[in-house]
């Protein structure tokens, strides 16, 4: 229909507009210092407990148009300021990476100390064209700042891998506790509501860093899968860049038995839920999904953490995405207890 056709044009237009963007941090995780090591392919993710379940799922193309509601066949997340406040979490994530550091005889070490490397080693990065993943950035972050206490040279390579694989952990795996402790109130009613009203759902996780919400005990049973923009054939291709969502379809796919659904299917319902309106709501439109905007009102004024690696450059262009995306909001919820009710609104348009 020319609706349709006008929506893709709007979407074709908002794809254009974030080429020579993907370097861009995303959300506040991606940022701001926070995602950490290389995660495990999405496929190996994937809730096989639901397999069965899913195969028996008629395709997408079959809606259930019974009282005008359409089958929603799957869900994404963001997560940090999603379905968790991320400043509280990296806060958490920063205290255990010290502690190991000093357990490891680095008494004097300083998380100011590894914001301000990552800062200098995301310049060096920059000015030589290339990228690098949060998790990267923050082992050789940790490492820095080894050398600065012990008053070594790059060159000396004075700790052991092993040590920094260990500090790392220790940091990630906070990141996901405090994470699983400070999830959003509402969180898991609301996820329980949707499995209950949408049971033939594939709930998946978008995320440009390490957040993991198979690693969340709270949460871990409604998802299948995760797809992270540190994973293998998705990095650098992380939010904005359609390269992420596309894996998630992938993976989408995958977990149907092969079945291929393509971009912008017109038969396949799709909501992605997220806090940013550049990397969720804009990006995810741009390959097919209708997007629902988590904002807490407070969000849309926050100053940009202590630990953002942004430029100013980024942040200007990243203001500019936001005023593009804000057309392709589909609903908009200020607490997750209104989540289920927006998507059944969003099926039912």
């Amino acid at each position: 229909s020319s609706s349709r056709e006008i929506q893709r044009s709007k979407c074709v237009m908002f794809e254009v507009g974030i080429i020579g963007a993907i370097l861009i941090v995303s959300s506040h995780s991606a940022s701001g210092f926070t995602p950490a090591s290389r995660q495990r392919s999405a496929s190996s993710l994937h809730r096989h407990d639901r397999t069965t379940v899913l195969n028996a799922i008629p395709p997408p193309h079959n809606n259930n148009n019974n009282n005008n509601k359409k089958e929603l066949h799957l869900l994404t997340f963001d997560l940090d300021d999603t379905i968790f406040p991320i400043g509280p979490v990296v806060a958490d994530a920063n205290v255990a990476q010290l502690q190991t550091l000093i357990k490891y005889g680095y008494e004097n070490a300083a998380n100011e100390e590894i914001i301000a490397a990552s800062k200098q080693i995301r310049s060096e990065l920059r000015e030589a064209g290339n990228s690098i993943t949060y998790t990267d950035l923050r082992k050789q972050s940790i490492r820095r700042e080894i050398e600065r206490l012990t008053g070594s040279s790059r060159s000396e390579r004075v700790v052991h891998d092993s040590v920094i694989e260990a500090i790392f952990d220790a940091w990630l795996s906070e990141r996901h506790a405090s994470a699983d402790r400070n999830l959003f109130p509402y969180t898991s009613t609301a996820l329980e509501s949707i499995r209950q009203e949408h049971p033939g759902a594939v709930i998946g996780a978008i995320t440009n860093g390490r957040g993991n919400p198979l690693e969340m005990p709270s949460v871990a049973s409604y998802f299948d899968f995760c797809v992270s923009g540190e994973d293998d054939g998705v990095f650098p291709r992380r939010k904005p860049d359609k390269g992420i969502y596309e894996a998630a379809v992938r993976t989408y796919n995958a977990m149907q038995g092969g079945s291929i659904i393509q971009e912008n299917d017109i038969g396949f319902n799709w909501i992605h839920v997220g806090d940013d309106l550049a990397n969720d709501v804009g990006a995810s439109a741009a390959c097919g999904a209708k997007s629902i905007w988590f904002t807490m009102e407070s969000d849309e004024l926050s100053e940009l953490p202590s630990w953002s690696t942004a430029t100013q450059e980024e942040l200007q262009r990243r203001a500019t995405m936001d005023e593009m995306a804000r057309e392709h909001v589909s609903a908009k919820i200020c607490s997750l207890e209104e989540l289920p009710g927006a998507i059944v609104k969003v099926l039912s348009r």
